[in-house]
């Protein structure tokens, strides 16, 4: 007789939702969150994936007229959070997570499944990253527009 093996899966953080679709969460106690749009946040995920810096927790929202990612940071990473282009969110603000098993499109998914209850990612690191993405993409603008 087999059984699973517990170990394969580690269990999902206590914030995040399982099943039943996404839950709606309050920043601030578990983590703080930072939102870009999805092309930005792509590339600073490959960013942060070059330099060899931990990815941490995303959400990916496709939904609306601009998909956006959603950077899960250490609590308390928003009250000091200053990157154009970007919001952060702290206490007072909501972020729907999606269920533990949402992690393949369509609608709100995890792009980057969390590994632990706290995020590896650091906030400094992922400054730059988005920084560099949103640079990135101006000067690519700025070379069609020429």
């Amino acid at each position: 007789m087999s059984s699973a093996n517990p170990a394969a899966r580690p269990l999902p953080p206590r914030w995040m939702p399982i099943g039943d679709g996404p839950h709606l969460c309050s920043a601030g106690e578990w983590w703080d969150a930072v939102r870009a749009v999805e092309v930005i946040g792509r590339r600073a995920i490959g960013i942060l994936r070059e330099t060899g810096e931990p990815v941490g927790p995303v959400i990916l929202d496709p939904e609306g007229p601009e998909p956006r990612m959603y950077f899960l940071v250490p609590v308390g990473t928003a009250a000091r959070w200053e990157e154009p282009g970007t919001v952060p969110l702290g206490q007072r603000c909501h972020v729907l997570v999606p269920s533990a098993d949402a992690t393949t499109p369509p609608g709100l998914h995890w792009h980057v499944l969390p590994a632990a209850p706290r995020s590896p990612l650091r906030p400094d690191a992922l400054r730059r990253a988005l920084g560099r993405a949103r640079r990135e993409r101006q000067e690519l603008a700025e070379e069609v527009d020429s």
